[in-house]
């Protein structure tokens, strides 16, 4: 197992458990108990984990991986900014990819009221059950279900995304930073999220503003791969300040008022 593979097992066992213990990783992994300390220290650097005698726990920061059942319920009123940015953006029978996400899932509930037309490619369990009851044209990846985010991942599901192709993709991170760009825990998610940009003509990122400046294990895109970034007003300003320096666009929903748009 390589060493990207077992961080993001670890981050997954300390979802689950609430904290670990290096020589029952040790054991588990069959590594030597040096090489999950260099692991857990790794993973403390970027903020996933806090190391305590003969282990480690979750830290607050661990909060960037709730369950999806738990991320609905967080940034609410952010998200319904930005499901609404979003939807501006929709043409009546577009062919759109949809990822994984609390996010997406808010824009989906938006566009079932505003369209009659369109097809939608998913790997999300949420959205597809959303949608079983429209008439749209309706395709589920397939692939592993990553119960945290209820997403399908994994070889299955990038096969059936290479053999597809989209207007637009609706993308999800849990975290966007200016030097690993787009982000998630999870290596295989990564690789899912990938194959959907790829399979894309216009890439859109739907992330709110308490992702910003924040990185998780994985990255699955760089800034300038993204088209647009879709964030509410209260991005963090020397993070904006960045992406204008590096002529990368974004657009921030307002919480209350009308939209502002900023693009450079």
């Amino acid at each position: 197992m390589r060493s990207e593979e077992r961080r993001s097992k670890i981050i997954e066992l300390l979802e689950q458990k609430g904290s670990v213990l290096v020589e029952d990783l040790a054991a588990l992994f069959e590594v030597s108990q040096v090489t999950i300390r260099k692991d857990l220290s790794e993973l403390e650097a970027r903020g996933l984990l806090h190391r305590t005698h003969g282990g480690a726990t979750y830290t607050h920061k661990s909060l960037f991986n709730p369950s999806f059942r738990e991320k609905i319920h967080l940034q609410q009123a952010e998200k319904q900014a930005i499901a609404k940015a979003a939807l501006e953006l929709i043409e009546e029978g577009d062919t759109l990819i949809l990822d994984a996400g609390s996010t997406t899932l808010a824009l989906v509930r938006l566009m079932k009221r505003a369209f009659r037309s369109l097809y939608i490619i998913t790997n999300s369990v949420p959205i597809a059950s959303e949608l079983s009851e429209t008439r749209w044209e309706l395709l589920l990846t397939g692939g592993l279900v990553r119960h945290h985010s209820m997403a399908l991942i994994g070889p299955a599901a990038v096969r059936t995304l290479e053999v597809y192709h989209a207007d637009k993709a609706f993308m999800c991170a849990t975290g966007v930073s200016l030097q690993t760009g787009y982000t998630t825990p999870n290596p295989y998610e990564a690789q899912t999220k990938q194959a959907m940009l790829r399979a894309a003509d216009t890439r859109y990122a739907l992330v709110d503003s308490s992702k910003l400046g924040r990185a998780t294990l994985a990255s699955f895109a760089a800034l300038d791969e993204i088209d647009l970034l879709i964030s509410d007003e209260g991005a963090p300003k020397e993070f904006l300040a960045q992406l204008e320096q590096r002529n990368l666009p974004y657009k921030l929903a307002p919480l209350r008022a009308e939209t502002h748009t900023a693009a450079v």
